[in-house]
């Protein structure tokens, strides 16, 4: 696989990246509550990477001025 990440980071618009990021940080609520509920995922983690993708939803878009 050849290195494309400087062309394939600017083909997506800010907006199409909140949304992915939005649905992203839907997905891990989901997916991690089951997995701390079954046991197989401390909490804390859940939430913290819970938090960091919401905060890039917030980052980007306060960067965006949307």
């Amino acid at each position: 696989m050849t290195d494309t990440s400087a062309t394939t980071a600017e083909r997506f618009t800010t907006r199409q990246l909140i949304e992915e990021a939005t649905r992203e940080a839907r997905i891990r609520r989901h997916v991690y509550g089951k997995q701390v509920r079954a046991g197989k995922m401390d909490p804390k983690d859940a939430d913290h990477k819970i938090d960091l993708m919401e905060a890039i939803v917030r980052r980007l878009t306060r960067t965006a001025h949307l």
